[in-house]
């Protein structure tokens, strides 16, 4: 049975579990739990490290008052006006992102003339990939299934190649890869990908706000 969360927070060990398998998904060391929520440290060139937040809190207020250099970010499950509330002189919002939950997924349809679709699995990580007849790449995602939970991650579409229902097909292929049908599915939309998860059945548990400090002259 899927599990009902409040729409401006979410369950610590849910947002846990997601943060775990995206932290798979990309290479990344897990989530430490911090100040009442968790950091993850990306060490990359455009991130150090970022913390996110279940709910508000006093440890997020801390970090918005101690922090004072670019590269570190800021992730609330909660509205932008709650994290902007937070923050110090310094601090910016970024575009709004949103925590989301399937509550169901329609089947397959077939991919247009001239795609095809490749799946494959490395430890718990699954790709999906859909070639053009150029064998160029035209769309991709990926799942991890960990902790109960089943997440997607960096789905996407090539310019040339939206409105052709490849994002779907990517969707309900790493679905039907699923291990365990009562795990909850989850992933962190922008507000364009919102739409399309929406008409596939999902539904939008929280909002998902970040804040960072931007390079002085950027």
């Amino acid at each position: 049975m899927l599990r009902e969360m409040m729409r401006t927070d979410v369950d610590p060990l849910i947002l846990h579990a997601w943060l775990s398998a995206r932290s798979i998904s990309r290479g990344l060391p897990p989530p430490v739990s911090e100040h009442g929520g968790f950091r993850i440290d990306t060490n990359s060139k455009a991130e150090i490290a970022r913390w996110v937040f279940p709910k508000m809190g006093s440890g997020l207020e801390h970090l918005a008052r101690t922090i004072n250099k670019p590269r570190y970010l800021l992730k609330l499950c909660g509205t932008a006006e709650a994290l902007r509330a937070a923050l110090t002189e310094g601090w910016n919002l970024h575009a709004p992102s949103y925590f989301m939950q399937a509550t169901g997924m329609p089947g397959p349809k077939p991919l247009p003339d001239g795609y095809k679709i490749e799946i494959t699995q490395t430890g718990h990580v699954w790709e999906a990939r859909i070639l053009s007849e150029t064998g160029t790449l035209a769309a991709s995602g990926y799942a991890v299934e960990i902790q109960g939970v089943f997440i997607y991650d960096r789905i996407g579409t090539e310019l040339e190649h939206r409105r052709k229902g490849l994002g779907r097909a990517l969707m309900q292929t790493l679905h039907q890869a699923r291990q365990h049908r009562s795990g909850l599915e989850l992933l962190v939309a922008t507000e364009d990908g919102r739409a399309l998860y929406e008409s596939l059945g999902w539904k939008t548990i929280s909002p998902y706000s970040t804040a960072s400090i931007i390079c002085p002259g950027l």
